[in-house]
């Protein structure tokens, strides 16, 4: 050790783009009994209610509004279904106090979404109280087959943030492929 200093290599910039396209192909069978106790609440009212042959669509889409809360994403600005269109939105409330999958839990028990279960797609819009916006398409490609997933996000996104994404869908979902589908121009 010679006790001379190395200089440390500048970092560069983080690279941001205005918009980023993710897709995830995803197994059919999502969630298997969730360790996460909102993600239990949505089972737990699946079987009550015994929807069972579609319950993979709402056990998916809990699992990805969970995801994207955990990434800020907690304002529910658009919802719906297809076939049955647009799903009413969740009540006002102060973005700390309940998250999306928690307006889907309340949503599950009114009979105006019980379309939900039959639905062939699910998408969504969420968005962070600093303007980032989140959009989600959640396929169902075939009862026999997987899931499919597409996820925008919108604003200035680096590429942490789109790491980190990727990371919080694998956490809540059977994730069999993930990959960038596009980057829009750069921020």
């Amino acid at each position: 050790m010679t006790g001379k200093r190395t200089a440390a290599k500048p970092r560069s910039p983080a690279r941001r783009f205005e918009s980023v396209r993710l897709e995830f192909d995803l197994r059919h069978e999502a969630i298997a009994s969730s360790r996460i106790p909102l993600l239990r609440q949505v089972e737990a009212l699946l079987r009550e209610r015994e929807v069972e042959e579609h319950e993979s669509l709402v056990a998916i889409a809990a699992g990805l509004l969970h995801a994207l809360s955990a990434l800020g994403y907690r304002r529910v600005d658009h919802w719906e279904i297809e076939p049955g269109g647009w799903l009413p939105l969740p009540e006002e409330a102060h973005p700390g106090l309940v998250e999306p999958v928690g307006h889907l839990v309340r949503a599950l028990t009114s009979e105006r979404w019980g379309g939900l279960s039959r639905a062939r797609r699910f998408s969504l819009r969420l968005s962070t109280p600093d303007g980032r916006r989140a959009d989600a398409i959640l396929r169902r490609v075939h009862r026999e087959q997987d899931h499919t997933l597409t996820l925008e996000l919108w604003g200035s996104v680096t590429e942490r943030e789109i790491r980190r994404s990727v990371e919080a869908v694998r956490e809540r979902l059977s994730v069999v492929r993930a990959r960038v589908g596009h980057l829009g121009s750069p921020a």
